[in-house]
């Protein structure tokens, strides 16, 4: 198993959409709806003003998808030294850490060892699981997954005292769907990979009375929401193959 975090393991995720970025392929953006459409809306809803249509993926959705592709252009496995040095580059160039997600990473093993105690699990950590149906393209990282039962967690260790309520005072996954869908479908994509029943939204915080440190919030698996999530990875290999194909035949001198 490749640690995770590790430059090995970033290396392995290069190209690949993650749990932990999936969300931004739920966002939508609204463009104008064809004559016909139009013409069929107006039809059945004669009082409307409406003229766009909700319409899959955002600005954001695809500036993450043309990164995503790019890095299948890089040298992975190239036998050059220069090349794999300026792949690691890349790798620590982009790779965004800052005080808070460093706090969340000390303190991961202690709040998955508290979650087992808690719930009588025995939690083991795996590595980055591909999605099978795309391998090469989709996967995820789960922080821990329970041998007794078909299940998995997400550890979040918020570094302020402020986020940890927020969580704690969650009751619904629909309210960290709300609030923070990031994690919500950060979830889904884990249960996706793993074919799990269950995924349990951990919050942990050392500093606070024992009694508050963790909160586990179970998220059962929803049929509509794996449905949808596969919907929006169809349509993003969708674009990456488009891409791929403009790239093949591009162009990169023209007199």
């Amino acid at each position: 198993m490749i640690e995770q975090r590790t430059i090995e393991w970033h290396r392995q995720r290069l190209g690949l959409m993650t749990a932990s970025e999936i969300s931004v392929l739920m966002k939508d953006h609204k463009e104008p709806m064809t004559e016909g459409e139009l013409a069929e809306w107006k039809k059945l809803n004669p009082k409307s003003r409406v003229t766009t249509k909700t319409v899959p993926f955002s600005d954001a959705t695809f500036t993450y998808l043309n990164r995503k592709v790019m890095e299948h252009y890089l040298p992975i496995n190239s036998t050059s030294e220069d090349a794999r040095n300026a792949v690691d580059e890349y790798i620590e160039e982009h790779s965004f850490s800052n005080r808070a997600m460093d706090f969340g990473t000390f303190w991961e093993p202690t709040a998955r060892n508290k979650y087992a105690e808690m719930m009588g699990y025995e939690v083991f950590e795996v590595g980055f699981v591909p999605y099978d149906k795309y391998p090469n393209l989709a996967g995820a990282s789960p922080d821990g997954l329970i041998r007794e039962e078909k299940g998995g967690c997400e550890i979040k260790c918020p570094y302020t005292l402020d986020k940890h309520l927020q969580h704690l005072l969650y009751e619904t996954p629909e309210e960290l769907k709300e609030n923070e869908e990031e994690y919500y479908w950060q979830c889904y994509m884990a249960m996706l990979v793993t074919g799990c029943e269950f995924w349990d939204f951990v919050s942990f915080n050392p500093y606070i009375s024992k009694s508050k440190q963790l909160k586990v919030l179970r998220i059962k698996r929803d049929e509509d929401e794996i449905n949808l999530l596969k919907e929006r990875i169809d349509l993003a290999v969708e674009y990456f193959k488009e891409q791929f194909r403009k790239i093949d035949v591009i162009k990169t001198i023209i007199k």
